[in-house]
């Protein structure tokens, strides 16, 4: 079930959407690593907020709305994402796999 659109939106259009955790099959890190769940915007990941985004596309802090899964903050970045990319961070990595690539409309919230 999809949730609606919410108002004040700019659409930006289709971004290529993935799927990351905080652990070494994403980041690299593994829990005990002072860097582990933190972002580079500082602020600690959080499934159903956090995405990493290319900051020369998505500001850090920029809200958007993502086709398919909902209102998410730009708190990341990630090697791989350049250009219209959003990576969604998730805490499990089955549901990172199951995720997959696929493309989604983005919109700014305001």
């Amino acid at each position: 079930e999809q949730t609606p659109i919410p108002k004040y939106t700019i659409n930006i259009g289709e971004f290529e959407i993935t799927y990351y955790t905080a652990g070494p099959e994403s980041t690299g890190k593994s829990p005990g690593h002072p860097e582990y769940g933190i972002t580079r915007s500082g602020t600690v990941v959080e499934e159903g907020r956090t995405i990493a985004a290319d900051w020369s596309v998505l500001a850090p802090g920029t809200k958007v709305y993502i086709e398919g899964i909902g209102e998410r903050i730009v708190e990341d970045t990630g090697g791989l994402i350049v250009g219209e990319c959003i990576d969604v961070y998730v805490e499990d990595v089955e549901t990172a796999i199951q995720g997959g690539r696929h493309k989604a409309d983005v919109w700014i919230v305001e």
